[in-house]
Formats: C-alpha cells, structure tokens, sequence
C-alpha cells in the first residue's frame, strides 16, 4: 500500500495512542519503533520497523475503533482525508493480521 503525507513514526504513535492511551515516549522508547533496517541513497530510501506491540493493536483492533481513530487523528491535525487514513489504517490492520499469523513482523518502507 501506498501513501503520502503520513509518518511512520509519528502518525503511527499518535494512532496508537488514540486507541490504547499509550504515551508518544514510550511508543518511541520501545525496541522496535521506527529503527532503521535498510537504507539506500543517501538515506532517501528506507526500511523501518513497526513496533510488535503496535502490530498486536493493530491484528486485534475492531474496524469501528480503526475508522474512529482515522477520524480523531484528521480532527487533531485540522486537515487529511478520513477516508483514506481509515483506508490506510484498515490495510495496516489486515497486513498486520496475516503476518501475526505467518509469525512475521511488519515494517515500512520510505521512499522520498
């Protein structure tokens, strides 16, 4: 899947956050938020990973909570589509499912 504008990091902390309460500091604290695992031209290309526990929220969320956070995280920042965070969240979701499944872990790929 495909998007612009929406952070890894950052976005992905605060969705986290509205559906669990966790803070933004211990989102960024844990082994396996955001570390780098690739990188190619000058930093332009990455590989990160996404926390296990954030991919457990992620397999184990209810859609209605998915498509309540893409509305709260839209009205924070004042702009964005909710469609289409919801969309994007929705994917994370269901990628998240299959790789708990298969024993796998996520990541994300950044290309700017």
């Amino acid at each position: 899947m495909a998007t612009k504008g929406f952070d890894s990091t950052t976005d992905l902390g605060a969705i986290e956050g509205f559906l669990t309460g966790v803070d933004f500091d211990e989102f960024l604290a844990r082994p396996r938020t955001s570390h780098v695992v690739a990188e190619r031209d000058e930093g332009e290309r990455l590989v990160l990973t996404i926390s296990d526990e954030l991919q457990g929220v992620l397999a184990s969320v209810e859609a209605a909570e998915l498509t309540a956070a893409a509305r709260h995280w839209v009205e924070e920042r004042g702009s964005g589509d909710t469609d289409a965070i919801g969309s994007l969240l929705h994917e994370l979701a269901e990628l998240a499912r299959g790789a708990q499944r298969r024993g796998e872990r996520l990541y994300c790929w950044i290309c700017v």
